[in-house]
């Protein structure tokens, strides 16, 4: 059969390709009355054209997220700087609310410890044993919506507070002498679903750093 006799037989029979789409690796496009088939090449571009919007929208998403990384690391770094100037408890305690406000945004930073020579620290020392315990409990920064009555009550009660963070402050030995919380009335601010990668970092940071100036004393 040649060229000419096959196109002579789908002029005489113009529904043979809609009929047989599938067993020729054809799909039939628009309104069933439109007749028109989308040849297999040009249902694979649609299909490659489609995959390429998804691949581009990952891509997007995962550009969005090193820029937020690189973000947290640069104000980890700040915070890191800021830590190594401190030269007494004071200093520690005055520089954590401006540093967490100045380079991640953070105004709500309460911070309490029970290490024997922190009785200096004013209403930063608390040797309550709950307290203790709950840093004890701890063996990853928590992040999420609830936090106890005590914790909540070392923020003021406004603006009301939708989302928290608390990190564990350990020694050198891995004992816990002080709990880091951080609050913000941005429930999306500290999920459960959140990597505390970072957030353990900076506990390691601070804990670093108060550690040092509590033993000079």
């Amino acid at each position: 059969m040649q060229t000419d006799d096959v196109l002579a037989f789908l002029d005489q029979h113009p529904d043979f390709l809609a009929h047989h789409a599938e067993r020729l690796g054809l799909k039939p496009s628009g309104a069933p009355q439109d007749r028109v088939v989308v040849s297999l090449a040009e249902r694979q571009m649609l299909d490659l054209k489609d995959r390429n919007r998804q691949l581009e929208s990952r891509l997007q998403q995962l550009i969005r997220h090193s820029e937020a990384n690189d973000r947290i690391i640069a104000s980890a770094h700040q915070l890191g700087l800021t830590l190594q100037a401190c030269l007494s408890l004071q200093d520690v305690l005055n520089a954590l609310p401006a540093c967490f406000a100045e380079h991640f945004k953070l105004k709500r930073v309460a911070l309490r410890l029970w290490h024997p020579a922190a009785e200096s620290a004013g209403p930063a020392y608390d040797a309550r044993s709950e307290v203790a315990a709950l840093a004890r409990n701890l063996s990853a920064p928590y992040c999420g919506p609830y936090v106890n009555d005590d914790v909540l009550a070392w923020f003021p009660a406004a603006p009301v507070l939708q989302s928290f963070a608390q990190l564990a402050l350990r020694d050198g030995k891995g004992q816990a002498f002080g709990l880091l919380a951080l609050a913000s009335d941005d429930p999306q601010r500290f999920t459960f679903d959140m990597h505390t990668h970072y957030l353990a970092q900076i506990g390691e940071q601070v804990s670093a750093a108060l550690t040092r100036v509590l033993e000079a004393q």
